[in-house]
Order: structure tokens, then sequence, then C-alpha cells
């Protein structure tokens, strides 16, 4: 469940609300394993969607009163180098005039472009994915920078009502399979009906309201792999400014642990003793528990 791990870096190092986790996306064959897996990330159910101020694609200002213009309105949060966050916007096409005719709407939420650079790259691949729907971007706002920062893998897909609440957890992972979307559908019903809804868009295999043992494995070791870098985060924001591009793209097949090593090695002249010796404790956290994430995919895997 890794990103491209050059983007990821570039990302991280323009941009200081992200978070310091290379989780998500990477080549196809990754993709296909774990496209249809939905986790979630830390977020309250009863929260409500952040206040932010922003632009869509077409220069207008934006701010969290969108919300109200749908009685849903789905996030879908994505930057320019993610694989799979492109590969679906096809998909995501045809689905939000689906959405449409329930009273939603898909916008995508691009957290890359900054610069009117990646801004044009953005519009690009939208139109070469043939992708119209609405895409703005989150400029400022602390409590949406804070949520952004929270957000470990892409895409990640977050539901709010009219009323700018978030419904359920955060959808992790592409939108493109039918069942995944028909579960969606079911859930803005019950939102315009005034009914609860359950907090979790499952697996299109899996039934209505069964938890999935190896998928929460999976969402609890990700997890945990995101503690360690927030404990020392400013340390590891410090570690992904130091990168460049050719020690990035000499690590780009080896395993995710031996990857962060080898940056940090590549750069130690720029820490202290007692800094390495905190990201060499970190590396190896992560390295076991990178071997249970290994374990638990292959069993998912095998449930499917």
């Amino acid at each position: 469940m890794k990103m491209n791990v050059l983007k990821r870096f570039t990302l991280l190092t323009v941009s200081a609300v992200m978070a310091v986790t290379l989780a998500a996306c990477n080549n196809k064959k990754e993709e296909k394993q774990t496209s249809n897996t939905t986790t979630t990330t830390e977020t309250a159910k009863s929260e409500a969607f952040p206040k932010f101020k922003g632009k869509d694609f077409d220069g207008k200002d934006v701010d969290e009163s969108l919300f109200s213009k749908n009685d849903v309105t789905l996030v879908n949060f994505w930057f320019n180098g993610c694989a799979a966050c492109v590969n679906e916007m096809p998909a995501l096409e045809k689905f939000n005039k689906k959405l449409k005719e329930h009273g939603a709407e898909l916008i995508g939420a691009n957290v890359e472009a900054s610069d009117e650079a990646t801004l044009k790259d953005a519009k690009d691949i939208l139109a070469k994915q043939g992708a119209t729907y609405r895409n703005i971007v989150i400029n400022s706002g602390d409590e949406a920078k804070a949520y952004l920062a929270k957000i470990f893998s892409f895409p990640t897909t977050v539901m709010v009502d009219k009323k700018g609440n978030i419904i359920g957890d955060p959808i992790v992972g592409n939108l493109e399979d039918e069942k995944k979307q028909e579960e969606i559908i079911k859930m803005i019903e019950q939102v315009k009906a005034g009914n609860s809804v359950s907090s979790t868009v499952t697996q299109g295999q899996v039934k209505e309201g069964q938890a999935t043992g190896s998928n929460d494995e999976l969402a609890a070791l990700t997890a945990k792999e995101n503690e360690v870098f927030a404990a020392h985060q400013d340390l590891w924001n410090k570690v992904f400014a130091t990168m460049n591009k050719d020690q990035i793209e000499q690590t780009q097949n080896m395993p995710y642990d031996q990857v962060l090593k080898a940056q940090v090695e590549a750069n130690k002249s720029q820490f202290s003793a007692e800094e390495l010796k905190t990201l060499e404790e970190d590396i190896a956290k992560i390295a076991e528990i990178e071997k249970d994430l290994a374990e638990a995919s292959a069993k998912a895997s095998k449930e499917k």
C-alpha cells in the first residue's frame, strides 16, 4: 500500500501539512491487490468537516458552504503523482452522474496543486482522463490543514452531509467497485431519509454490516506505523526535506524500511547523533510493522 516514493517525498517537501507516511498507491499490480480494500483514518464519526477557504479549478472561491448545495458531497482527496487516484477518474466521472441522480455530488480535492505549474498538470490529468467533475484546492484554514495531515493514503474519500458533518469513516482506496458504489448510494438515501447510517463502506464482497478481520488488522497496523512517524514528526519532516530526486530514484524497488534507512544514511551529516539514534529506533519499529503488514496483506488476499 505504498505510493510512488519519489512523488511522495516531493509532496512532503513542498507541503508541510501532509503527513510523513508513504502509504497508498504504487504500481498497477499493487493497485489490483489493494484497490478494493477499505480502511479508516482517525476521524470522529460526528466530526464536522473543517472550515476552509480555497479555489476551484476554474478560479472561483470555495469554502465549506459548498456542502449545502447537495444532500451529500463526496470529497475525493488526490494528488498528481498518485497512479491509483488518476486511474479511477473515468469511473468517478460515471459515478458522479449517478450520484447527482440521488442528490449527491463528487468533488475532487487536489492536495498538491499549490502553484500554477502543479495546477496546470492537475488540469491536464483530468482532461486526459475525461473527468469533468468539480475539483478544488484547499488553501487555508488551520483545522483543514490539521485534517489533511491525518490522511495517510490516497485516494481517500469522505462523505459530508449538507450541514457540513462528516458521514461515517473516510473511505480509503478507489471507488471503482460497483458494490462499493451501491453501498455509498444506500448511505446517501439513508441520510436523505433522516436515518442513521453504518460507519464504514465495506469491501464489495462483504455482506453489509459485517466486519473483516484482515482489513481491520491492516488498518490497525497502518495506524501503528503512522504513530511511529507522528511521535517524531518534526524530525521525519526534516528527513524528507533533505531528499533529492537521484537519492530517491535509487531506492524505488527497496523494502519500505530500507528506503527510509537509505535516505537517512545518505543525509546523516544533517542530523545530530541523538537524532540519528531516534531515527534508527523508529526504522527498526517500522521494519517489524512492515513484516506484519505483509503477512496481513497476504491473509487478506487469500480471503478474497
